[in-house]
C-alpha cells in the first residue's frame, strides 16, 4: 500500500511542477467544443461521477442549493438529473414548477425517467405514511434545448420568467459560457428582488501548482468527459454579471478553489439599498459578537482550505 501511495504521490509531484506545454489550453476561444460527449455518456454518467462527487461533499451541496430554490424554477444544463431529488416540491413547499432544460436529449431522456422512479416511490410512500408527495397540480417540464438560444418561461397564465433559475457544472461545457449566463438572465425575473440565479461549478483553483495540473489534463479530459475544468470561473462570472446588471451577492470556493458557488441577484434599487443599509447598520453589533458562518461549509475567497 505505501508503495501504491508512494507512485501516486511522485506521479502527482511530476505533474504539478511541470509546465503546461499548450500556453493557450485555459484560453476559452482555443478549446475544443465537446459538449456532444454527452450524449454518448448519458447512460453512464451517474455511475462516472457519483463517487468522486460523494467523496467531495458535493450531492450534500446539491441539495442545500436546491432548498434554496423558490416559484417557479429553471435548471439550466440539467444533465441527468442529479438535482432532482432534492427540490422541495411537496405540498406546503417553496418550489412551484421545475422546468428542466439540456443541450443533449439523451441526458435529457434519462432525467425524466429519474423523475418518474422518483414520483412513483414519492407516491407511494405519501400514500402509505400520508401527507408529502408532490404539489397538486405542480408543472414538471424536462425539454431537450439550448442554454443559448430560446427556453420556454415559466408555465403561469400569462407565462412569466422564473423565480429561481439554477445550473450546477455547465460552464465547463459550453464554448459560450459568458454568453449562457446572459441568456439565463433574459429569463429570471428581475423585477422581483428576491429572485436568483444559484451556481455550482468547477474550474481553476487559487493555487498555481494545482492549475498546472489541471492545465496539462485538460484536454484529455475534455475528450472523455466532454468538460473543460480549468476555467477561470470567477472571471465568467463576473464579467456576465456586469454585462447584464445582476450583482453577485454570494461567491465561495472549496477544494482547493476548484469547487465555486455563486448567487446572483437583481442590483437593488436606490430606495431598496437604503433600507437594506439600515437594517444590516442594526444587526452589525450583535452579528460581530457571534464567530463567523460559513455558506454551506464554503470558505470566503480570503480563506484557503
Amino acid at each position: 500500500m505505501g508503495g501504491i501511495i508512494a507512485f501516486y504521490g511522485a506521479n502527482l509531484y511530476v505533474a504539478a511542477i511541470q509546465p503546461c506545454q499548450n500556453a493557450s489550453i485555459a484560453d476559452i476561444s482555443q478549446q475544443k467544443d465537446v459538449v456532444a460527449r454527452y450524449d454518448d455518456t448519458a447512460d453512464s454518467f451517474d455511475s462516472e461521477v457519483g463517487f468522486s462527487e460523494w467523496l467531495m461533499g458535493i450531492n450534500k451541496t446539491r441539495k442545500q442549493l436546491a432548498h434554496m430554490c423558490h416559484g417557479h424554477v429553471l435548471e439550466v444544463s440539467c444533465g441527468t438529473g442529479r438535482n432532482l431529488g432534492y427540490y422541495d416540491y411537496s405540498e406546503g413547499g417553496c418550489v412551484d414548477s421545475l422546468t428542466f432544460v439540456d443541450i443533449s436529449p439523451q441526458m435529457i431522456e434519462v432525467c425524466k425517467k429519474k423523475w418518474i422512479a422518483l414520483f412513483q416511490r414519492t407516491h407511494a410512500s405519501s400514500s402509505r405514511f400520508g401527507g408529502g408527495g408532490v404539489k397538486h397540480g405542480m408543472s414538471i417540464r424536462f425539454l431537450p434545448a439550448s442554454a443559448l438560444g430560446p427556453m420556454p418561461l415559466a408555465p403561469t397564465e400569462p407565462p412569466r420568467k422564473y423565480d429561481t433559475i439554477i445550473q450546477t457544472m455547465g460552464l465547463c461545457s459550453t464554448t459560450s459560457p459568458v454568453e449562457l449566463l446572459e441568456n439565463m438572465v433574459k429569463y429570471l425575473d428581475t423585477s422581483n428582488p428576491e429572485s436568483k440565479i444559484l451556481l455550482l461549478e468547477h474550474g481553476r483553483s487559487y493555487q498555481e501548482w494545482l492549475n498546472r495540473i489541471l492545465d496539462n489534463s485538460a484536454e484529455k479530459h475534455a475528450e472523455i468527459h466532454g468538460c473543460w475544468f480549468n476555467r477561470d470561473i470567477g472571471a465568467l462570472v463576473a464579467d456576465a454579471a456586469a454585462k447584464t446588471g445582476l450583482e453577485v451577492v454570494r461567491e465561495k470556493r472549496r477544494h482547493f478553489g476548484t469547487t465555486w458557488l455563486f448567487e446572483l441577484r437583481p442590483k437593488p434599487s436606490p430606495i431598496q439599498k437604503t433600507s437594506t443599509l439600515q437594517v444590516q447598520s442594526e444587526q452589525l453589533e450583535e452579528e460581530h459578537q457571534q464567530p463567523a458562518k460559513r455558506w454551506f461549509g464554503f470558505s470566503d475567497r480570503s480563506d484557503k482550505d
